[in-house]
């Protein structure tokens, strides 16, 4: 076989490197017509490879999507071989192959950089010659290559959130010139800190990548045994699986390792109870203590999962512009949380129930808007959908049921009807009219709303129901994110208002008045509706969500997609407006 020959099996297999240099290193001195072919410098092999937006060392070998950066980067070193060039540093490229190769601590596949493939090759590519300027640019942009993949997909993650329907403030980071990063740390020799410079700049990902790391260290799932709950098992209650149950809360982090072992007592110890509490809390369910069926699943569910959930948490982070800070309002959707924070360093930090959007039917959207102004005892505009669907068919029983809910009809547009009632049920179906509720207790918006204009038509308001923020689980909304206290909540906003004039006192006049009083925000306040599976709270402790709405179903999907286990096309997270 000759040397073009065994190149096209290079195309096809990527390990087969070592197997190509050996055969050339050991042809015969005496240049063939395919050897004089070859480019008479490195900078030609280059240009040429770019240019044909193909490496047979890579898993991928297309990089059509990374060609213009790579272009850029060889030009910044006048188009001469960055990792193999006479001036090689043997120091770059290990930090090079290190940080690939640590792909996953930041929750990404080593695999995905062609870490082993690199490294395993390595040793051969360091012995080539100078004069074999086709093999040195081969292996040099395909290491660049790898590299520029990497930290791309560090800094603004690996899937577009448009593709999933997120809207354009997800995703819209502003591009970090990868090139001039790259080629500042090889000239310093500084490579290994590039990782810490582009990953996203908030605590909760560092919080999320050192839990990450503890999970990857964890006991191997084949040293579980799944515990069994044929019936509610309730304080007290004796079973035979009360160790293995102890131990897994030891390994889960919801008890301590020197935890007194409830299974010697035989029974469901109040030791084992409050492990299975904590255990329960960080999942998003009721802490009573009783394991059923969903506490069973949790505690069953395997390790890859909880890593799953945590590496797809750390992708959304990646969407997230870096320049976050404060006075600030986050709505996680499947926590059921709400925190507002001054500062991301404030210690004083509040934080809420809420209730969102049911699922899979009136989906809270993710968004990141601009709060402008507040309402006090706020009429609600009826949206048209619930209108048709929840109020028309009560009013056609009852001809009284807008006066008995404090609902009214107001005209929109000129109506040519007379004002029988199928005239009215007409005027509503054609949106004519539109209906309100007034202010009071009967009113769902309860005493406050806080606006964020957005095309959802969504935002945080007070509640006439309080009782539903007693359940674990809190999707009762048509979209809209009810506060559980809402007088905090707008006593936090207002008084981070410049030259602000609010008190408590106030607050509670105008959440107490019969009329309907605005505030316009002097300096409108981020608000942020975020989904996130899994988070990590102030005292480092993780907890793990319902994926009510699907999405991280939907992200994993897409993920498959690009390491090319998946053909068919994205799923999209889908939202419904209303209150």
């Amino acid at each position: 076989m000759n040397t073009t020959g065994l190149k096209k099996l290079s195309i096809n297999v990527g390990l087969m490197l070592p197997v190509v240099l050996f055969l050339f290193f050991s042809a015969q001195p005496t240049a063939t017509a395919e050897e004089t072919s070859y480019p008479l410098d490195a900078g030609t092999a280059i240009a040429a490879l770019i240019a044909g937006k193909q490496n047979a060392l890579l898993t991928r070998p297309d990089f059509s999507n990374d060609a213009e950066l790579l272009g850029n980067l060889y030009q910044k070193n006048n188009n001469q071989l960055l990792w193999l060039g006479e001036k090689r540093s043997k120091a770059n490229i290990d930090q090079a192959l290190a940080i690939l190769g640590n792909a996953g601590s930041d929750g990404l596949n080593p695999n995905d950089y062609d870490a082993d493939v690199l490294k395993a090759n390595l040793q051969m590519a360091l012995s080539i010659p100078q004069t074999a300027v086709k093999e040195l640019a081969e292996f040099d942009t395909a290491l660049s290559i790898a590299l520029l993949r990497f930290t791309n997909d560090l800094h603004h993650g690996r899937v577009n959130p448009q593709q999933l329907s997120y809207p354009t403030p997800f995703g819209s980071k502003t591009s970090a010139d990868m090139p001039a990063l790259i080629k500042q740390a090889l000239d310093n020799l500084t490579l290994s800190a590039l990782p810490q410079q582009l990953q996203p700049k908030f605590k909760q990902y560092e919080q999320l990548k050192r839990v990450l790391a503890a999970y990857r260290k964890a006991p191997a799932e084949s040293e579980y045994q799944a515990l069994v709950f044929p019936k509610l098992l309730r304080p007290g209650d004796s079973h035979p699986q009360l160790a293995a149950l102890h131990q897994r809360l030891i390994a889960l982090g919801a008890l301590p390792e020197r935890a007194p072992d409830g299974a010697a007592e035989k029974s469901y110890t109040p030791t084992l109870q409050e492990g299975v509490k904590t255990f329960q809390r960080e999942n998003g369910l009721k802490a009573d203590a009783i394991i059923g069926q969903e506490t069973a699943d949790r505690l069953n569910q395997s390790l890859g999962q909880k890593i799953l959930q945590i590496e797809l948490a750390m992708e959304r982070l990646r969407w997230l512009p870096d320049d976050i800070a404060g006075p600030m309002i986050i709505v996680n959707i499947p926590a059921f949380q709400l925190w507002a924070f001054n500062s991301p360093e404030d210690t004083d930090i509040l934080n809420m129930k809420v209730i969102v959007g049911k699922a899979l039917k009136n989906q809270t959207p993710v968004l990141f808007e601009e709060m402008k102004y507040l309402e006090f005892m706020p009429y609600w505009n009826i949206p048209k959908n619930i209108m048709d669907k929840e109020i028309l068919p009560k009013l056609y029983n009852d001809f009284s049921y807008l006066q008995s809910q404090d609902i009214e009809l107001v005209q929109r547009y000129a109506s040519d009807s007379a004002g029988s009632w199928d005239s009215v049920f007409d005027d509503i179906r054609r949106g004519r009219v539109r209906a309100r509720q007034k202010p009071g207790k009967k009113n769902p918006l309860g005493k406050v709303k806080f606006i964020f204009p957005n095309k959802e038509d969504v935002y945080l308001h007070d509640t006439s129901t309080p009782s539903l923020f007693s359940r674990s689980r809190r999707d009762f909304s048509h979209g809209c994110v009810r506060v559980a206290e809402a007088e905090k909540l707008a006593e936090f906003v207002l008084t981070n208002q410049p030259e602000s004039t609010w008190d408590v006192t106030a607050i509670q006049e105008a959440m107490s008045g019969s009329k309907t009083r605005r505030v316009t925000l002097k300096k409108p306040i981020p608000v942020l509706f975020f989904y996130s599976t899994s988070f990590v709270d102030r005292d480092n402790r993780i907890h793990f969500y319902r994926d009510i709405y699907e999405q991280d179903a939907a992200l994993e999907k897409a993920l498959g997609k690009i390491s090319g286990s998946g053909s068919s096309e994205l799923l999209t997270a889908k939202t419904t407006s209303s209150s």
